[in-house]
């Protein structure tokens, strides 16, 4: 007989234990827990694949490693490229490149983290995927218009700060797109590329 619970947290998540995985219910998507073998867990999770979309996400730590949610990065590196240089000509194509991220990048597929080793930085829309609605919709007032973050049931050590992505912004080369999970606001504004901003790793089969 399977056991319910019932969490409460800025949002409504519905938990469920099956005989082999952990699966989160929250009102923006459904997510599997694995531990850093990829393993399912009930405790300990180190990713989370969300079931609509097949996305694997890394969890961030708070413990001071690699995967520390304090880590912050300038922008570029393994991944990163300037889109709409055909456009612009490669004199505006952003001279403003960094390599801070491939530590990140580096140790975790070394370590095959979750059983992978093919993890690599989000695009924009993969990383919007992740913004789930704050709350209950206000009566009269379109969902769009509500303030938007992450679940911090799934994704725990969440900061209230932009997050990169690898996508840039071809009109201006000197900054990259981001996400703002204290207000699920996304921007190029927010992302000079000089500027120390966490990332959080994606994989995708």
């Amino acid at each position: 007989m399977r056991s319910y619970i019932t969490i409460k947290s800025a949002l409504t998540t519905i938990l469920f234990i099956v005989p082999t995985a952990l699966v989160l219910h929250c009102t923006a998507a459904t997510y599997t827990l694995v531990d850093a073998k990829g393993q399912p867990t009930t405790t300990n999770a180190r990713c989370a694949t969300a079931a609509d979309s097949g996305l694997t996400w890394e969890l961030k730590t708070d413990d001071n490693g690699v995967h520390d949610k304090d880590n912050t990065y300038r922008w570029g590196g393994i991944g990163a490229r300037q889109t709409g240089a055909e456009q612009l000509g490669t004199e505006k194509t952003g001279k403003i490149f960094f390599d801070d991220w491939n530590e990140l990048l580096n140790a975790s597929n070394s370590e095959k983290l979750c059983g992978f080793d093919d993890w690599r930085v989000p695009t924009i829309d993969e990383l919007k995927t992740l913004v789930s609605s704050n709350g209950q919709q206000s009566q009269g007032q379109p969902l769009q218009k509500q303030q938007l973050q992450i679940d911090t049931a799934i994704f725990p050590h969440t900061l209230a700060t932009p997050y990169w992505s690898v996508s840039t912004y071809q009109y201006y080369p000197e900054h990259a797109q981001t996400v703002d999970f204290a207000t699920g606001a996304s921007n190029y504004y927010n992302g000079f590329r000089g500027d120390r901003l966490p990332v959080r790793l994606v994989r995708s089969d």
